[in-house]
């Protein structure tokens, strides 16, 4: 693709100018706001708190009136009025379908929508896969697991939008996707980033390369942020001989980001679909480009369930300069960087377990692996469990243990433990990753 001239599935918005896409916003931010307050009891108290109505906010520059929204208040508000809370913005008669948050962090989200938002959701992700690349004369594979996840649902959808044949895999299991793999010309595959791995893992294990024996041209990862971190990036595109995509969301929110086919080491912002506030995690004040900050969103289209203000957790950077593929959308460097509720503490040090992650995924014979934080002897210790190449033999594995411990030393700061634990014995996941533990009854987070 020649820089400055990408293909867009929606050229008016992806490549027109700043000023027509704020006026946008704009209209769609006005028209949100006031069905917030009058639909949403939960976002009404938020104008009510601070003594606002629609009117004091005339456009976007006033919105940092209100307080913020979390994910912590919509569980308990699901709690205080079951089963779907006081929050949604329009009537549960009026939505067709239901779906839940993976409960990663604490009880899942039942999240509703009416078929607009619906729509609005499955255009945003049909907007990044052919961002991406993804076009009618594809065959794709969705391998995410069917139920009320929403990544199956919307990558379906936004794959019927654009017209790729499509070959849904919900209900199979890793050993018939394998096969499906070698039997039908598929060129695209969208899972998470930890069951790409596992399936790459799984198809070596069977003497299968993925990167030869398929039609894979073009992968797409949401769930989890492994597909923006380097070293992860790189074992996808190696396994199935493909380029890999990050495409990352909420599922109470939207696809608020996405990579293009430029691969610049940018993500797009769904600018029209979602307001993008990067505020710094200490001051609350706007992040300048170049510096990490917390994403809080604004939902300008889902009146089902119009949050303003809504704290994601995620740590992005925002782009000092634009992708060089022309799109006019703000960009973020290098993806998700970090969540703010993964963020640990040890011995005075900020530890993410992205940058774990990034560490381990530089050697190859590291099949998986495993966070522990605990304590010994009353200091912070952090241990890695890694689940070898069942081709390891002992000597090299020991080698493996001194090697990664040296580079997660380097990576982070800090002395880490490393553990060489039996091949295979560590989970793999089909969903998100539950990676990490932390042991200590009491964390400074």
């Amino acid at each position: 693709m020649q820089a400055g001239h990408a293909v867009c599935l929606d050229a008016k918005i992806e490549m027109g100018s700043r000023a027509e896409l704020r006026a946008v916003q704009e209209e769609r931010f006005q028209v949100m706001q006031r069905h917030a307050y009058e639909h949403s009891p939960l976002m009404r108290r938020k104008f009510d708190s601070v003594g606002l109505r629609p009117s004091d906010l005339p456009d976007l520059s006033h919105l940092p009136k209100l307080p913020f929204v979390t994910k912590d208040e919509l569980r308990e508000s699901q709690v205080a009025v079951p089963p779907y809370g006081d929050f949604m913005g329009v009537p549960v008669e009026k939505c067709l379908r239901i779906h839940q948050t993976s409960a990663t962090t604490g009880r899942p989200l039942l999240v509703l929508d009416a078929w607009e938002d619906w729509r609005g959701l499955y255009l945003a992700y049909a907007r990044a896969l052919y961002a991406a690349g993804v076009r009618p004369a594809d065959m794709a594979m969705p391998a995410f697991s069917f139920g009320p996840w929403i990544g199956f649902w919307l990558s379906v959808y936004a794959l019927q939008e654009i017209g790729a044949l499509l070959y849904p895999s919900g209900g199979m299991s890793t050993e018939q996707r394998l096969d499906t793999l070698l039997t039908y010309p598929i060129t695209v595959v969208g899972c998470t980033p930890s069951y790409a791995l596992y399936m790459i893992e799984q198809a070596r294990r069977k003497g299968i390369d993925l990167a030869t024996q398929s039609k894979v041209r073009l992968t797409f990862h949401t769930g989890e942020p492994g597909a923006s971190i380097a070293g992860t990036k790189r074992r996808l595109q190696e396994g199935f001989g493909a380029l890999a995509f990050d495409l990352p969301g909420l599922t109470e929110v939207v696809l608020w980001g996405f990579e293009c086919a430029e691969q610049s080491g940018k993500l797009h912002l769904n600018e029209d679909y979602c307001y993008c506030e990067i505020l710094d995690p200490e001051s609350g004040a706007e992040a300048p480009p170049g510096d990490v900050g917390e994403l809080v969103v604004t939902n300008l289209f889902r009146k089902s369930l119009p949050l303003l203000r809504y704290r994601t957790r995620d740590l992005v950077r925002r782009a000092a300069e634009p992708c060089p593929c022309g799109r006019t959308l703000a960009c973020i460097d290098g993806g998700i960087i970090g969540r703010l509720d993964d963020m640990k503490k040890v011995r005075g040090v900020i530890v993410y377990p992205s940058r774990v992650e990034e560490a381990v995924r530089r050697f190859e014979a590291a099949d998986e692996f495993q966070i522990i934080f605990r304590r010994r002897q009353g200091l912070d210790d952090i241990l890695v469990r890694v689940d070898p190449s069942p081709t390891l033999a002992e000597e090299e594995r020991q080698h493996l243990r001194q090697r990664m411990s040296a580079e997660l030393r380097n990576e982070l700061g800090l002395r880490v433990s490393v553990e060489i634990v039996a091949s295979g014995s560590l989970p793999r996941f089909e969903h998100k990753a539950r990676r990490v533990v932390d042991e200590r009854t009491e964390v400074p987070f």
